[in-house]
């Protein structure tokens, strides 16, 4: 995507907006920082993929070329390299061709993908020896799923047998064993074979982790689990030597996941390990030959990269919260230290200057009353900055109790956004929500939309109708078919807004939302604490942008959404650099 900055618009003109570079300069004294004295971690990453997709975005990024112009970006020094084109097409000509590119890179290292040798595609044990070692292959893959073999018989027996004599590091994801039941059967049957699973989602945590008290030669990687306080607990529960840095890159953002270990709250020499110790130990001492440094960052991915909060005002448009100290939700999710004070602690040492605040009680265990309960509890210890977002559910209420209950709750002039969600089970463009969003337009709330549905119909119905509310689109970052329905939505209506969180962090794609629907459109958002914070701080504060469009979309954005409420929010929940511009 070519990006051109040069004529857009100035964020701080006149008008409504005059003046708040002024606060936002005055503000910057509470957020001085120190440099850190250590050195910077060296990164060494156990897995990206590279080649070309079935069903592609056109701004999906996925070439060589791509990965190693994150890696300069990110100051990753080396990297494991994997190829599409090894499940895709003929593995041994690919697992062939893909050293033959890398060869001109000494920082990067193939991934070989493996097969039996049963069905003529392969050479046996042996043979394949002579080539890993001439080609210094450290690593390989297995797809049983992908390529479409049986991984128990006789043939595949072998092959594990002798990745385990040779202590080969094998990489794989869990949906190439059936999940991770087959994991499990794989590790104890070749219990000496380090294994390092990818593709761990956050999901996984009551079964991931006893698995990691288990199986000592099981690692894994956090690109997709990013759990809450996670390096933290792994960490204390003595994991450290079984968790691996891995990317997934290009197709991720390398920044993203190296904010959760730059700024994990563990001794440096376990942080070293994660970021790349780990991995060497792994490969038999094969190692980056050199460190990268990008020597063009900007502050704001200087200060990460040294552990230190972020020297501007981080605001965070998609926060829950659980109740005071609650590790778990019920269903599959697991958040350790979701309430309020850890949830503050974490923040604060992030740089964080406020955010919206919703239960998840509310919204995903659709206990919508109870939920604006715990929502009034957390906004009675919080910080500085921070404002509320009640839950009101048609499907459990009448028309005539809602008419008592909303008035209700926005008494308490912290509340100043409306969130529905999906799992009430009615579209928001329903009738039945009418009588909430008319108080929104009558008393210009905001609302927050995790769609119901496919597309963006909800909104696109709404925007107009209630021209008052500005309606944010949640999780517009989530993949760039969301994010080309967010851009055309904005495009239409001026009160439509955009926050960016998910799992995915797909690499450009807040690049790609900035540059569709305009530099004052797109907001931070993290969905803390379902998943760690971390990751989404850094896929914004590593992206491409210019550092002042950055500074926009982390914390300054927010101010067009609050702004209609700023004379009437308590000033405590107005964070400190919007706050000379009540009464204006």
């Amino acid at each position: 995507m070519t990006t051109n900055y040069e004529s857009r618009r100035n964020f701080l003109k006149k008008g409504a907006l005059g003046g708040l570079s002024l606060a936002l300069a005055g503000s910057m004294s509470s957020f001085s920082w120190k440099m850190d004295e250590e050195a910077p971690l060296v990164y060494f990453d156990g897995f990206t993929n590279v080649g070309p997709k079935r069903n592609k975005h056109p701004a999906e990024r996925w070439s060589l070329k791509h990965l190693i112009d994150e890696m300069d970006h990110c100051s990753i020094s080396g990297a494991l390299v994997a190829s599409v084109l090894s499940v895709t097409y003929d593995p041994m000509y690919s697992n062939l061709d893909l050293s033959k590119q890398l060869k001109p890179y000494p920082h990067l290292f193939a991934v070989w993908n493996l097969m039996p040798a049963n069905t003529g595609e392969f050479p046996p044990p042996p043979e394949l020896e002579v080539l890993m070692k001439e080609h210094d292959v450290r690593a390989v893959t297995v797809n049983p799923t992908g390529n479409n073999w049986d991984w128990k018989t006789p043939e595949a027996i072998e092959l594990f047998r002798w990745l385990m004599e040779k202590r080969t590091l094998l990489i794989i994801a869990p949906d190439q064993f059936g999940g991770l039941g087959g994991v499990k059967e794989l590790l104890n049957s070749y219990p000496e074979l380090p294994v390092l699973l990818t593709g761990v989602y956050w999901s996984f945590q009551r079964t991931i982790l006893p698995m990691l008290a288990a199986y000592k030669n099981l690692h894994i990687s956090f690109e997709n689990f990013q759990i809450n306080e996670g390096l933290e607990t792994l960490h204390r529960d003595g994991y450290t030597d079984q968790l691996i840095f891995a990317s997934n890159a290009p197709t991720m953002s390398a920044g993203a996941h190296r904010t959760y270990v730059d700024y994990a709250a563990i001794p440096r020499e376990a942080r070293q390990k994660i970021a790349g110790g780990n991995l060497t130990r792994l490969l038999h001492g094969l190692h980056p030959p050199a460190t990268k440094e990008n020597k063009a960052e900007d502050i704001l991915m200087h200060a990460i990269r040294h552990g230190k909060p972020v020297p501007v005002p981080v605001v965070d448009m998609h926060m829950h919260i659980l109740h005071e100290g609650l590790n778990g939700t019920g269903w599959h999710y697991r958040m350790h230290n979701g309430g309020p004070s850890g949830v503050f602690a974490l923040i604060k040492k992030l740089g964080y200057a406020g955010g919206g605040i919703m239960s998840w009680n509310g919204v995903v265990s659709v206990d919508s009353a109870n939920g604006n309960v715990t929502t009034t509890q957390a906004l009675d210890v919080a910080p500085e900055g921070y404002w509320g977002l009640a839950n009101f559910d048609p499907s459990h209420y009448t028309q005539e109790e809602l008419a008592k209950m909303i008035p209700e709750v926005y008494k308490d002039k912290r509340f100043i956004g409306m969130k529905p969600y999906l799992h009430y089970g009615i579209p928001y463009h329903d009738p039945s929500y009418d009588i909430w969003w008319k108080y929104g337009n009558e008393n210009q709330l905001y609302g927050l939309l995790h769609s119901t549905r496919s597309d963006l119909q909800e909104i696109e119905t709404l925007a107009p109708k209630y021209p008052n509310v500005r309606w944010v689109i949640a999780h517009a970052g989530s993949n760039f078919r969301m994010a080309d329905m967010a851009i055309a939505a904005m495009k239409k209506y001026p009160n439509i807004y955009a926050e960016i969180t998910l799992t995915p962090v797909q690499l450009g794609i807040v690049e790609y939302l900035v540059e569709g629907a305009g530099e004052d459109r797109i907001m931070y958002g993290s969905d803390l604490p379902m998943r760690d914070p971390r990751q989404q701080l850094g896929w914004v504060v590593f992206s491409r942008l210019p550092l002042e469009i950055k500074k926009k979309v982390l914390g300054e954005n927010a101010f067009h959404i609050i702004k209609p409420k700023l004379d009437s929010m308590p000033l405590h929940s107005i964070p400190k650099h919007f706050r000379s511009f009540r009464g204006q």
